[in-house]
């Protein structure tokens, strides 16, 4: 079945943005994922089977970070941003701020966020659009040379190097590569049950979260894929960014849960929909598209 991330656009972009928003920015303890949980397997063998070693093949899914019955924990404080950061952060108005009430709402209701109008999430944005905040399913797949990542949230994938190349030390520059939106990938194995995925080199457009922070072009983005068993998966992601922000953390901690059926349904993100949600439903109510 076709599924469309805009069909129900005010509770994808109001509701899941504002209750993220509010998550990272203030560490919230994230709600119970049993419905999540349901796309997985809802009955494991206890206890579980052995984790293979290094082998992630196959398709996952997970609830929202937090939550207590994955007992993955919380992402750490996003640290104080330098006055670059400020300075993008200042830019980007989120879709959150502009549908939140009450007295510290924004005198204007103006929003660019990307997502508004079906641009890419980016990474590592679209993590917080898959298992750790709802419910999209990722794909591991490899090759003799790389590992593939399919995301059904917009049928994204990536490719993780595993050829001993190294990230790119520029881009946008002379003799460097092209910025990309989920930028350049390597990853190995730290031991059999754990691998590592390091990217950097992004396009600035898309934002690290629903919030608005920014990310620069040249973040180090560690991912850390560790297969517990033969049914789960816990994922830590550090954002390394000096030029943005004082300190590195830890983006997000989530949980994998092995799909039961194996088979990630089409989940879109339409642009004629958006527009014409922006157009006949948030712009009548106030909220601006400031693009």
């Amino acid at each position: 079945m076709r599924n469309s991330i805009v069909t129900s656009l005010a509770a994808a972009l109001a509701l899941l943005v504002m209750a993220q928003a509010d998550n990272y920015a203030q560490g919230r303890q994230g709600a119970a994922p049993e419905p999540l949980i349901s796309q997985g397997v809802v009955k494991m063998p206890n206890p579980p089977g052995p984790a293979p070693k290094r082998d992630l093949s196959g398709t996952w899914v997970g609830p929202r970070a937090g939550a207590p019955a994955d007992n993955a924990g919380r992402p750490d404080p996003i640290p104080p941003m330098t006055p670059a950061g400020m300075e993008a952060f200042k830019e980007h108005k989120s879709y959150g701020d502009a549908t939140r009430g009450g007295p510290n709402a924004p005198t204007e209701q103006v929003s660019n966020d990307p997502f508004i109008t079906c641009d890419p999430l980016g990474f590592p944005r679209n993590l917080l659009g898959q298992s750790i905040e709802s419910r999209g399913a990722v794909t591991f797949g490899s090759t003799p040379d790389r590992t593939l990542m399919l995301y059904q949230q917009g049928t994204v994938y990536r490719e993780i190097w595993t050829d001993g190349r190294a990230l790119p030390k520029a881009v946008d520059v002379k003799d460097a590569p092209e910025s990309r939106y989920y930028g350049y990938s390597i990853g190995h194995w730290e031991n059999d049950y754990t691998f590592v995925i390091e990217t950097t080199g992004f396009d600035e457009r898309p934002w690290l979260d629903e919030a608005g922070h920014p990310r620069s072009p040249m973040a180090h983005i560690t991912e850390r894929y560790t297969r517990k068993d033969q049914y789960n998966i816990d994922l830590t992601v550090t954002v390394d960014d000096p030029t943005y922000y004082t300190k590195p953390w830890v983006f997000a901690r989530g949980h994998y849960y092995w799909k039961k059926n194996q088979q990630a349904d089409e989940w879109f993100c339409f642009p004629s929909e958006a527009i014409d949600y922006r157009d006949r439903i948030a712009r009548p109510s106030g909220i601006v598209d400031a693009k």
